[in-house]
């Protein structure tokens, strides 16, 4: 019978999940060309903050502060949980089924947390919500994204439910 891999390994995967698809993102806008929309520098900041907050439970779980630790998990998993909501979001535009203008030129944060100014390079938003011409295999990047992010949902509801049981 297999064993499932420890909690640190488990929050490294999901550190390393997190900060590749933040990664992938930010080669194809860089390296492709393809400019990101509002809703997708939105994604990028929660992929951002789910990166550094499993490496600050893994951190904390490593000094033995438990207790502080169990704090974070709401936040990793709100995280997650607002980048599949967001992705949905994206996609349902794409589709028609939502009109782009329930799409805000600024992201939601913009005025209070101006990252735009602060990592143009990362966090500027040049494209426009629903009009993605780019596919892989068949399928919308949007689609492929929305994928990802509902499998690192999964994968960190699953840690999370390990880190509680021990």
């Amino acid at each position: 019978m297999s064993r499932v891999p420890s909690l640190k390994i488990l929050l490294a995967l999901i550190a390393l999940a997190c900060f590749a698809m933040l990664g992938g993102a930010l080669l194809l806008q860089h390296l492709a060309g393809w400019e990101p929309c509002t809703l997708c520098i939105q994604i990028r900041l929660w992929l951002l903050c789910g990166g550094v907050l499993s490496l600050l439970i893994l951190a904390l779980e490593a000094a033995g502060l438990r207790w502080l630790s169990l704090v974070l998990w709401p936040l990793l998993l709100a995280a997650a949980g607002i980048a599949v909501y967001d992705n949905s979001h994206l996609v349902l535009i794409e589709t028609g089924v939502l009109e782009s203008s329930s799409c805000s030129p600024f992201p939601f944060y913009a005025f209070y947390l101006p990252l735009h100014e602060w990592l143009p390079n990362v966090f500027m938003s040049a494209g426009v919500c629903g009009q993605n011409d780019y596919s892989i295999l068949g399928l919308s990047f949007t689609v492929w994204t929305l994928l990802s992010v509902t499998l690192l949902l999964a994968f960190c509801l699953f840690t999370a439910w390990r880190a509680v049981r021990r």
